[in-house]
């Protein structure tokens, strides 16, 4: 071991204490990071477009799912909320719907381009997360979100849930509403068939 005056043992030990400070501190810089990498990995699809094909159905974004039962339309209007998940997070999308080419009497290619975006990674699509709700006059297009339901015969009623999502068509963008003002219930067993008819097709 080399020999040290007190001189020069105080500035090794000094030069020590710095180069643990800036390790502690390059930790926790890199624990912050890592932290936000979750938030930061959300990709946003707003103005992506989306095909459907008579032939071939949906052309979604790669690693993005919908059900059909996770898609209604909005009444008066050229609008539609779907519920997607992509890489296995729920999201709400509103999309505007466009015909591109009438193909015959019963089917056209569409275009929807999707004009706005809610992220929701803490909801499961198509159980917390449904669009199979009703507003204040029977009309679609509503999302519930957080949703718990009650057994009712055959279907499922909505029992609770955090909140509400209805269509500003001034936007149009997703906005906020009351949670009485819905009426919600789903039907697994139809659920289940599309789902199957879907997969058929694919």
């Amino acid at each position: 071991m080399p020999a040290f005056t007190r001189s020069s043992l105080t500035v090794w030990l000094t030069a020590g204490a710095l180069s643990y400070r800036g390790l502690a501190q390059a930790a926790g810089l890199l624990a912050l990071l890592l932290l936000a990498a979750p938030a930061m990995a959300a990709e946003s699809y707003l103005d992506r477009p989306v095909y459907s094909e008579p032939a071939t159905g949906l052309q979604l974004p790669p690693g993005c799912e919908v059900d059909p039962s996770w898609r209604s339309p909005v009444a008066g209007s050229d609008l539609e909320i779907w519920i997607a998940r992509c890489a296995g997070e729920p999201r709400v999308w509103l999309l505007k719907r466009q015909v591109v080419e009438i193909v015959n009497a019963r089917q056209s290619r569409l275009r929807f381009q999707v004009v706005d975006e809610r992220v929701y990674p803490e909801e499961t699509a198509g159980d917390t997360l449904s669009v199979q709700c009703t507003g204040p006059r029977d009309e679609t297009g509503y999302v519930v979100r957080g949703a718990r339901w009650r057994e009712n015969g055959r279907e499922l009623r909505l029992k609770s849930a955090r909140g509400v999502l209805r269509v500003d068509l001034n936007g149009p963008t997703l906005a906020d509403s009351e949670v009485g003002a819905v009426d919600c219930a789903r039907f697994p067993d139809r659920e289940a068939m599309m789902k199957r008819l879907q997969q058929s097709h694919e």
